[in-house]
């Protein structure tokens, strides 16, 4: 195992299994300014991050002795990213919660595995592909590209304004009264900005809607109806 520079363990956040899901998660936190310790097994996924991750070491996460030569109870977040072994992610989750890591993430790749997970005590269970299903069926049935659940009833998604509803102040529209939902910002281009009663939507512009789950979905179906009768 290579040698590592002091890493502050307050602000740094260490993820463990650079699959697919970890590496694309420890890409997107270091290329937002966070410093990321990058953990893995196999060399040749080490190697490829090398000059990616500001740290990257080959080991075993298993292994106490790792645990405690890397400082991992010292860090406030440390994301357990193992996808293909699921022993391999319960022991490494379990030495991670012995060394008192403040909080640990940790991916299932069941529901089995979830439940395990959450007896052990993780803080944070994430199942990115069910997530990510859910998230897809939402988006079908609102025809939306964009949909983020807040928990299982209210969620927003991110809807193409219709012509039918462009120019006029939301007040006007009444879309809270008519359609149980709410308008919080509009973008245009690539510019979002918060809304208000007096914002008046653009066609061709997006609107991101938020409420109720099902009444989001009603509503983003309604608009593209909307657009497609032009």
């Amino acid at each position: 195992m290579a040698r590592q520079q002091r890493i502050r363990h307050d602000s740094a956040i260490a993820v463990i299994g650079l699959g697919r899901f970890g590496a694309s998660l420890a890409i997107e936190l270091a290329d937002h300014g966070t410093e990321v310790l990058g953990v893995d097994a196999a060399e040749d996924v080490v190697q490829s991050l090398h000059g990616t991750l500001a740290h990257v070491v080959q080991g075993d996460s298993t292994d106490p002795a790792l645990i405690e030569q890397l400082g991992l109870g010292e860090y406030a977040r440390v994301v357990v990213a193992i996808g293909s072994d699921v022993t391999a992610s319960i022991l490494t989750t379990s030495q991670l919660l012995r060394a008192g890591v403040s909080e640990v993430w940790a991916k299932a790749i069941s529901e089995q595995h979830a439940v395990i997970l959450d007896q052990l005590g993780v803080h944070h269970v994430v199942s990115p592909e069910a997530d990510m299903g859910r998230r897809v069926a939402h988006m079908v049935r609102g025809s939306s590209d964009d949909f983020l659940e807040v928990d299982s009833r209210y969620g927003a998604m991110l809807v193409e304004v219709p012509s039918a509803l462009a120019g006029v102040p939301l007040r006007e529209l009444g879309l809270q009264r008519e359609h149980g939902v709410s308008v919080i910002a509009t973008r245009i281009d690539d510019d979002l900005q918060n809304a208000n009663t007096e914002t008046r939507l653009q066609a061709g512009g997006a609107m991101l809607v938020a409420g109720p789950t099902g009444k989001v979905e009603a509503f983003a179906a309604l608009a593209a109806t909307l657009r497609a009768r032009g």
